[in-house]
């Protein structure tokens, strides 16, 4: 009797499950953006204002337009500027809540990037939301532009004695990806203490 055809369709099965398990594990192992930062802070064969730029962009991705690091008027500190923002023009928010819901999205990255940089002494922290919207004006439809719409500066120490900035992971979401109520709370307390220094958010219309 030949034995070949199930001999193959046993093997094949199995080579089946053997790849599935392989996918299951890599996505299991894969490291959460906030790990990846946490990695290249901790290797000491990199200076330490690469380390940050490293893990800016671990814990960004590709949100993240721009960085500047750079020795703060005290040495001891860093001052840091960071510009953040989205790849699309669409949005699925509502035009009353687009300014609120873009400004907690702000001070929630900065909530969890000045956590991960623990240890690392920041003094003036400034931060941008650059998106790209549709423009259009009275003549022309020019398409899609990238804008800076919003600007707020700070200084990294007082908002990390801002009460629970310690205690709450800044991380820490429900089921569907949302901020628990007590990381809402400390973004609140953020947005609080922040100084605007550009808000074009007037002028942006959500239809």
């Amino acid at each position: 009797m030949d034995h070949s055809p199930i001999l193959r369709s046993y093997s094949a099965t199995w080579g089946c499950i053997f790849i599935v398990f392989l996918i299951l594990f890599s996505y299991g192992c894969k490291q959460s953006p906030k790990e990846s930062a946490l990695e290249i802070l901790q290797k000491q064969s990199i200076p330490e204002p690469e380390r940050i730029r490293e893990a800016a962009e671990a814990l960004f991705g590709e949100r993240l337009k721009d960085m500047e690091v750079v020795p703060g008027s005290d040495s001891s500190k860093y001052e840091i500027y960071l510009a953040f923002g989205g790849t699309s023009a669409l949005t699925f928010l509502e035009s009353d809540q687009y300014a609120a819901r873009m400004r907690l999205e702000l001070a929630l990255q900065t909530f969890r990037f000045l956590q991960v940089l623990e240890g690392y002494p920041i003094g003036k922290f400034r931060m941008s939301l650059v998106k790209p919207y549709f423009v259009k004006n009275s003549e022309e439809d020019r398409g899609v532009e990238e804008f800076e719409v919003f600007r707020f500066r700070a200084d990294g120490e007082q908002l990390r004695a801002l009460p629970g900035f310690k205690d709450v992971d800044a991380f820490s979401a429900d089921r569907y990806d949302a901020p628990k109520p007590e990381v809402i709370n400390v973004l609140f307390k953020i947005v609080q203490n922040w100084q605007v220094e550009l808000d074009l958010f007037p002028r942006v219309q959500v239809k």
